[in-house]
């Protein structure tokens, strides 16, 4: 079978031999009662409380009050109260007779109609007639219990079946709620490949931050040893080459200076003396600073018209000491 849909305007493409119209979108009730019962249940509507409620009439009577109700997508819609009566009550047992309201394919309508039931010890309501296809469909809106001989139905012998789903139950939307396990059984698969591939991007990153990390460490550590071993090394020769031009440097002025001693006075050749002092004395402590790898100098102080060494109250010379950092 084709796709089926509508509603849609028709338009006529021609006439048939009765020389009726024919409709390019022509469709039966079936579909529009189809429509409906693909979206709304079987039943009677909730409100008002007393739709196509059934109650006791005058003797063997009952009444059917106004309302509205779907039967397999067709509605019954009344807005008056309408009276069935039931069969003369039994001479021996009782009998459970039901008021059913349904749909008749065969005649085209919806209909309302007295089922009777079987006398009985222990009687029990007639079965409804719902085929899978067929001419009806039935639902059920009361049980009616006629006792032995009665002449009169009370509203005690009336069992109303319309809140039960299972014989008529009130009107509602068929879809109250979505299939969502196709798409969590998506979303679950997804998480856990996402949960998987996140572990092993995880586990992975882990290992190459440690071997980076390590591989880092390492290089910090050689350089570090090499530049220990460097600076102890360029310290070393600094020292040995300043003691080697000390030694050559203090032969030299020493050879000289005899040779001029004898032709110095006395005063010049004390000055000369306490000069060479002096600057073997700066030289020594020149030694010190840089085996010590720390400088010491004196604190100046200048104003406008010469610098001045700072000192305490006792004129000794304040002096400040710092690291040498090697380039």
């Amino acid at each position: 079978m084709a796709l089926r849909f509508g509603y849609f305007d028709s338009e006529i493409t021609g006439v048939d031999s009765e020389g009726m119209p024919i409709f390019d979108r022509a469709e039966n009730s079936e579909l529009f009662r189809l429509l409906f019962a693909n979206l709304i249940s079987n039943g009677v509507l909730a409100s008002p409380g007393n739709c196509f409620q059934v109650l006791a009439g005058s003797g063997l009577s009952v009444n059917r009050q106004p309302g509205f109700g779907l039967v397999k997508g067709a509605f019954a819609y009344d807005e008056a109260v309408n009276t069935l009566t039931l069969e003369t009550a039994p001479t021996q047992y009782s009998r459970i007779d039901r008021y059913i309201l349904r749909v008749n394919y065969a005649d085209r309508c919806v209909e309302e109609l007295i089922r009777t039931g079987t006398p009985a010890a222990s009687p029990v309501a007639p079965e409804l007639i719902r085929p899978t296809s067929g001419d009806y469909y039935e639902l059920a809106l009361a049980d009616i219990t006629v006792t032995a001989n009665a002449t009169v139905i009370s509203q005690a012998n009336i069992k109303d079946d319309r809140p039960d789903s299972s014989l008529c139950g009130y009107i509602t939307q068929l879809i109250d709620h979505l299939d969502t396990s196709v798409f969590f059984d998506q979303l679950n698969a997804f998480y856990d490949d996402f949960t998987e591939r996140s572990e092993e991007t995880y586990n992975e990153f882990v290992d190459n931050a440690q071997a980076s990390y390590n591989a880092f460490s390492n290089t910090i550590n050689n350089y570090i040893t090499e530049l220990e071993t460097s600076g102890d090394e360029s310290v070393t020769a600094i020292v040995d080459s300043l003691r080697e031009f000390q030694r050559v440097s203090q032969n030299a002025f020493n050879e000289w200076f005899a040779t001029v001693q004898d032709l110095l006075d006395e005063d010049i050749a004390g000055k000369l003396i306490n000069i060479t002092d002096e600057h073997e004395d700066r030289l020594a402590l020149l030694e010190k600073m840089i085996i010590q790898n720390q400088i010491s100098a004196p604190i100046r102080a200048d104003d406008d018209t010469a610098t001045l060494l700072l000192a305490d109250e006792e004129d000794n010379v304040i002096v400040a000491d710092w690291k040498y950092a090697y380039a």
